[in-house]
C-alpha cells in the first residue's frame, strides 16, 4: 500500500494549478539524464539537475502492475530521476522547462504503468482505484500544505499496447471517452485532456512480426478531439524511437515541451 505521510498546515496559500501526468512507458520515460546535456542548453540542464523553480512534482512509475511494486518520488521540486530508474527522465523535464519559459507555477502528478493497456487505467463505472488512490493521496498532501489544487488538465501518452489486438484497437475509441468522462466526473467538468498520437510502429511490427494496428488507436485519438473541445491531441510525428516503442533522449524532452505547450495554449498562459 501506498502511503504519503501528511502534516496538517494553519497556512492558506490559495489556489495551486495540477497537471496530471498519466500513461505508458513512454510518460514513464527513458530520457538519459547525463545524455540530456547535449539537447538542453547550459542552464536549463543545471535547472534540471537541481530543481526546476515553481514546478513541483509527485511521481510514481509502476511498472510492476502485477504485483504493485511502486517506484514512488514524493512531493519536490522537477528534477532529473522520475523516469523508470534514476539516471531516466520522462516527459516532466520538457513541460516543466517549457511552462518556466513562459513564468508559469504548478505542481505536476505523473503515475505511469508501462505495457498496461487503456482497460488498467479503468475500472468499472471509474478510473482504477490504485491510481485514483495515488491522484488522492497526492491532492490530500498539497490541502494539507494549504494550497487549495485545481486539477486543470491530463496530458495522456498511451496507446501502443492497445495497437497489438484488432478488438483493442477499435474499442479505443469508447475506452478513452469513457476514461476521460470518468476523469471529468472525478475532478472537473471543465478539465482539459491533451493526447498524444501513437507514431513509428512499423519498426516495432516488424521485431514482434506480427500485424499492428495503430491507424485505429490514431482515428480513435483524432475523432475525440474534433468531438472534444475541451480534448486537445498533439502531433508525435517527427519523434524518435530507438527500439520501436520508446522515444529517445532528445525526443523525450520535446514530447514533454509539446504537451506543455498545447497545456499554456489552452489554460491562460502565463499566469
Amino acid at each position: 500500500m501506498l502511503i504519503i505521510s501528511c502534516r496538517h498546515s494553519n497556512n492558506v496559500l490559495g489556489p495551486l494549478d495540477v497537471v496530471i501526468l498519466t500513461g505508458q512507458s513512454n510518460m514513464s520515460g527513458l530520457g538519459d539524464n547525463a545524455e540530456s546535456q547535449m539537447y538542453l542548453s547550459k542552464d536549463d540542464f543545471m535547472k534540471a539537475r537541481t530543481g526546476i523553480d515553481g514546478i513541483y512534482i509527485f511521481s510514481c512509475n509502476d511498472l510492476s502492475a502485477i504485483n504493485s511494486g511502486y517506484d514512488f518520488v514524493p512531493f519536490s521540486e522537477v528534477t532529473f530521476g522520475s523516469g523508470v530508474k534514476k539516471h531516466l527522465f520522462g516527459p516532466e523535464i520538457g513541460f516543466a522547462l517549457e511552462c518556466r519559459k513562459n513564468k508559469r507555477s504548478l505542481v505536476l502528478i505523473k503515475y505511469s504503468a508501462g505495457g498496461e493497456p487503456i482497460n488498467f487505467f479503468l475500472e468499472g463505472n471509474d478510473i482504477s482505484q490504485k491510481i485514483k488512490t495515488f491522484f488522492s493521496c497526492c491532492l490530500l498532501e498539497l490541502k494539507n500544505k494549504g494550497y487549495t489544487p485545481n486539477v486543470r488538465a491530463v496530458c495522456w501518452m498511451h496507446g501502443e499496447t492497445d495497437c497489438n489486438e484488432l478488438d483493442d484497437a477499435q474499442n479505443y475509441y469508447k475506452r478513452e471517452k469513457l476514461f476521460i468522462e470518468l476523469l471529468r466526473k472525478t475532478y472537473s467538468e471543465n478539465l482539459l485532456f491533451i493526447d498524444s498520437m501513437v507514431t513509428d510502429m512499423e519498426l516495432w511490427s516488424a521485431i514482434v512480426g506480427v500485424k499492428l494496428y495503430p491507424d485505429l488507436v490514431n482515428e480513435a485519438k483524432e475523432k475525440i478531439a474534433q468531438e472534444d473541445n475541451k480534448c486537445f491531441l498533439i502531433d508525435s510525428s517527427g519523434l524518435t524511437k530507438v527500439d520501436g516503442l520508446h522515444y529517445n533522449t532528445p525526443s523525450t524532452i520535446e514530447l514533454g515541451r509539446r504537451f506543455a505547450r498545447e497545456f499554456l495554449a489552452h489554460s491562460e498562459a502565463g499566469k
